[in-house]
């Protein structure tokens, strides 16, 4: 049964999980806004809010005069908030993962432009920290993000060596609803270990209030990953992802 506490997020949180438990594969077609209306005795109006949640966040996709279908599941790091278990992953390929928190930093003064990107006044604490995801030893992405500590009390290093949207979940039982991000070629920092171009990933993460939750700043490897394009037709929309290459993973595996 749906509780009546804000049911588009018990609805989201609903058809995700069963998203994810595989009730639906890619290119199933979804119920429609009126069949879940009817199904849960709520307004279209809800359940347009809903798909349109579940489109934004990679799970559906709307083809023009055919309906909502269930997307192809982007690879890891396709958007930031799909990002699925870096050590599951890692465990797919059949490599060993592990991270380095590099910096952890709680801050009181920080520029305008970050407190205004996390919704804080001047003068509120920030959490800034640095990891190294790893795989086989290797540093593959680095991260660097910064959070308002009130929103993350009592956080501690020892927390961060997993996943972050775990965490964020588990811990603190903040949902990510949204996210912004900006992708540009580049070069990684001084202390990433890692040589040669990356793919520089910008962004800031939102709840269902619209209220900031982080504002991060990922560098990804650029001999581990690529960009893939899939566009099956007109009517759907063409999906970005960013997964790992296989020759990174046969040089890593033969290593």
């Amino acid at each position: 049964m749906i509780e009546t506490r804000n049911i588009n997020i018990q609805l989201i949180e609903l058809y995700q999980q069963q998203l994810a438990a595989g009730k639906w594969i890619a290119g199933d077609r979804f119920p429609s806004e009126r069949e879940l209306a009817e199904a849960h005795g709520i307004s279209r109006a809800t359940t347009n809010k809903v798909i349109s949640k579940l489109v934004s966040a990679g799970w559906l996709e709307i083809r023009r005069g055919l309906g909502t279908f269930v997307a192809e599941r982007p690879t890891l790091f396709s958007a930031l908030r799909q990002m699925e278990s870096f050590t599951a992953f890692a465990a797919d390929c059949g490599l060993t993962p592990s991270t380095d928190v590099i910096l952890f930093k709680v801050q009181q003064e920080s520029a305008p432009t970050l407190n205004k990107e996390l919704g804080l006044d001047t003068g509120d604490s920030i959490i800034h920290l640095r990891r190294l995801r790893r795989l086989n030893g290797t540093a593959v992405i680095h991260e660097e993000r910064w959070l308002s500590a009130s929103r993350y009390p009592e956080l501690q290093p020892e927390d961060v060596q997993g996943s972050f949207y775990a965490l964020c979940l588990e811990k603190y039982d903040l949902h990510v609803e949204r996210e912004e991000a900006v992708l540009s070629a580049t070069l990684p920092p001084a202390d990433s270990e890692m040589d040669g171009p990356a793919l520089c990933m910008e962004g800031t993460g939102y709840d269902a209030d619209d209220q900031p939750l982080w504002k991060q700043r990922l560098h990804y490897h650029g001999p581990c990953f690529e960009i893939r394009h899939t566009a099956e037709n007109q009517a759907s929309f063409p999906r970005l992802s960013l997964g790992i290459r296989e020759d990174f993973i046969k040089q890593m595996n033969n290593s």
